[in-house]
């Protein structure tokens, strides 16, 4: 996670795809366009979820290498 608008770069394509779909489709199998739109809101509501996981969690810390590697 970068922490910015790339992170929802999937949910962005996913309901560009709706929305073409629901457009040049006519209404019986437009409703793949209505699942796939429906899907981008569902995958940007984990994206949120995911960034608001990771801030909880505090930045990552490195660890120090083990003791035998620097008693050379």
């Amino acid at each position: 996670m970068t922490g910015d608008w790339r992170d929802y770069r999937p949910a962005i394509w996913l309901a560009m795809l709706g929305i073409a779909v629901l457009l040049v489709v006519q209404l019986p199998v437009g409703y793949i366009g209505a699942v796939a739109l429906g899907g981008s809101i569902g995958l940007a509501a984990r994206i949120t979820q995911r960034r608001r996981a990771i801030a909880r969690r505090g930045p990552a810390t490195s660890k120090s290498r083990s003791k035998t590697r620097r008693r050379k």
